[in-house]
């Protein structure tokens, strides 16, 4: 369960992505994705490369996203979270803008995680 602050950092990054409608196109593939404009993302342990790993010692349990702000650490925030918790926060914020279906794609994606 996601403390209010995550969810609220989380409801942030969402908000930061100009086509919310993707974002459960990403979901359905699990990918993440960054703004350049303010540093604002989802990671997925999948997303990170060798040199993410080796040289910055980058590592994302499994299961999980990576959620970042203001480009992370050390001046902003970067923390993990369930990969089950970011889609139903992600699912709540598209129902909420009027983006029905593509909240129930996300919950049809978390129905299949394990």
């Amino acid at each position: 369960m996601l403390s209010t602050d995550e969810k609220e950092k989380v409801i942030e990054v969402i908000g930061f992505w100009r086509t919310l409608s993707q974002l459960s196109e990403f979901a359905v593939k699990r990918n993440g994705y960054g703004n350049s404009d303010g540093g604002f993302g989802i990671v997925y342990e999948h997303d990170l490369d060798d040199y993410d790993r080796e040289v910055e010692g980058s590592f994302i349990p499994k299961g999980c996203v990576e959620v970042y702000g203001l480009w992370g650490k050390p001046d902003g925030y970067e923390f993990h979270i369930n990969e089950k918790d970011y889609l139903q926060v992600l699912s709540e914020v598209l129902l909420k803008e009027g983006l029905e279906e593509e909240s129930k794609t996300v919950i049809n994606v978390m129905s299949k995680i394990t």
